[in-house]
């Protein structure tokens, strides 16, 4: 949930299979090979720019709170830190850290040539 946003979205488990990622058409992607969110390291949650997925993402700001709310009802908090728009080939926004923190992207630009990205950082787990 992007609460600032209105936006409320599902989220499945995605790989990547000869270089192809798995996108859903009905959810954001979490891709199994990074860490779960709230869990140390970047977690990687990405999604089309379609408008009944991330098409608003690129409005999301620093300070805005994005939440997690698993299965078994807990919840992890993560605030927007910073947002960047990067050509496909930067792929430094998929680096491991050392923090907790989701990087949420979606394409955007002409011709979806860009990603818009949103890196948070985790603020609780409830």
């Amino acid at each position: 949930n992007i609460i600032d946003l209105d936006i409320h979205l599902t989220i499945k488990q995605a790989t990547i299979s000869n270089g192809t990622w798995e996108a859903s058409h009905d959810a954001i992607s979490y891709l199994i090979s990074s860490p779960v969110p709230g869990e140390k390291g970047n977690s990687i949650l990405y999604g089309h720019n379609w408008p009944n997925l991330l098409g608003n993402l690129p409005k999301v700001k620093p300070g805005h709170n994005i939440e997690i709310i698993f299965n078994d009802g807990t919840q992890s908090v993560f605030t927007v830190v910073f947002t960047s728009v990067v050509s496909p080939d930067q792929t430094h926004i998929l680096n491991d850290s050392q923090d907790n923190r989701i990087t949420l992207y979606t394409c955007t630009g002409f011709l979806d040539r860009k990603r818009f990205v949103a890196t948070a950082v985790l603020q609780e787990n409830r």
